[in-house]
């Protein structure tokens, strides 16, 4: 009978029926925590899931249920919540004091890891809310942030509420060694990449474990906005500094441009045009970078800069 019943609940929270849901838990002849035989979910993870805050709250009033209780993959009630998107429901289990909210899938990605993965903002905002929340805790196998999930997947504003929150740490590498910064380079996030060039505090030139900067990799790439955009905040590598397989930046651009036979006609003319930006940029790097400022429509401020600190140092000497 027990086992019939728990069939019944689980697919009546499947099916949003309230009321059945409320008649089957005054029965003492059911597990309200049984798993399903595929997924392992219980009833409250279907009904996180699925989005039904009436049952959910019918549920977390029953002192049976396990809140924490997860499937075969790890993830609890709350993560799935978080991993669906079903925000009602995240605020109703935040409010529980008895859910782990840190509690991750098999791969330890935690449900604030896989809200910036998602690209949930007004779930991140919640959970970034409340103190119990680690918002720096790496995934198991790849050891990416939220931070960096958030910035590999192109999720802008995330990015901004993290890069605006003291607490995160913007420069976590992953098991490769490359960082948030590094990957946005790599995948042309060009918008996340002027937001962390903002931002003194994201290191822009840490290598990967191959001694690949973030810098030598947009050239590698032929990415020439980004390239543009590196030199013009004035925070590049050195040119000619090498890296581990001692080649570098300017000399792989030129090899990519003359070498690479089997590559289309535009890639190549990327990577001429890169290589002679740094060919320019070697011969006169304060002209170089003010065109590129010009270029870029951000001159202004850096020569309102320059002018006040030399207005002050004549005015002082």
């Amino acid at each position: 009978m027990e086992s019939i019943n728990n069939e019944v609940l689980r697919r009546s929270c499947d099916q949003g029926d309230v009321e059945k849901v409320r008649e089957i838990l005054q029965s003492s002849e059911i597990n309200p925590n049984n798993q399903d035989c595929g997924l392992g979910l219980t009833p409250l993870s279907i009904a996180c899931e699925k989005g039904y805050i009436e049952i959910v709250k019918l549920l977390l009033n029953d002192q049976r249920i396990d809140v924490n209780k997860a499937c075969r993959y790890g993830a609890a009630p709350f993560w799935i919540a978080c991993f669906k998107g079903q925000i009602e429901i995240v605020k109703l289990l935040l409010n529980d004091k008895r859910v782990n909210v840190n509690d991750g899938d098999k791969n330890e990605a935690t449900p604030f890891y896989i809200s910036c993965q998602k690209g949930h903002i007004e779930i991140v905002k919640l959970l970034l809310n409340d103190e119990r929340v680690d918002i720096n805790k790496v995934t198991n196998n790849s050891r990416f942030t939220p931070f960096f999930s958030a910035c590999l997947n192109g999720h802008i504003e995330i990015v901004k509420l993290l890069l605006n929150d003291h607490r995160t740490d913007l420069n976590k590498a992953n098991w490769r060694e490359q960082t948030p910064f590094w990957n946005a380079c790599i995948q042309g996030r060009i918008e996340i990449v002027k937001l962390l060039l903002n931002d003194n505090r994201v290191d822009i030139n840490k290598a990967d474990q191959d001694g690949q900067t973030p810098f030598w990799i947009v050239c590698y790439g032929g990415n020439i906005e980004i390239v543009e955009y590196i030199l013009a905040y004035e925070k590049e590598d050195n040119l000619i500094e090498k890296n581990e397989k001692r080649r570098a930046a300017l000399d792989i651009v030129r090899e990519q441009g003359t070498k690479r036979f089997w590559e289309s006609k535009e890639k190549k003319i990327k990577w001429t045009k890169i290589a002679e930006l740094l060919e320019s940029f070697e011969r006169n790097p304060d002209e170089t970078r003010t065109k590129l400022r010009m270029k870029l429509g951000f001159a202004g401020k850096f020569i309102y800069f320059n002018s006040f600190f030399f207005f002050l140092k004549k005015k002082t000497s």
